[in-house]
């Protein structure tokens, strides 16, 4: 079992400004597992990106993640959290 960071991507919304931020580190054997470690052990309220996100078939499997919180990206190291926004 392997322990991976959770990071969300910066955002920037109707004159609002957030950047990156650490959740925290959660067990997995895989990134999703993490996540899902998360949702359950430390509500981090994390939902599962859906194809209705994207314009096409090819948007959504070029999609940068496979989580969210509120619309931002989650990842598993800061600087590809830090890509969007900061």
């Amino acid at each position: 079992m392997k322990e991976f960071e959770i990071w969300s991507e910066g955002y920037a919304a109707t004159g609002e400004r957030g950047f990156a931020m650490l959740h925290g580190k959660f067990p997995g054997e895989t990134f999703d597992d993490a996540v899902e470690y998360a949702n359950e052990h430390a509500n981090l309220g994390a939902e599962k990106v859906t194809r209705e996100r994207y314009r096409s078939d090819e948007h959504y499997k070029d999609r940068r993640s496979n989580w969210h919180i509120w619309a931002c990206m989650l990842f598993d190291n800061e600087a590809d959290a830090r890509k969007s926004f900061g």
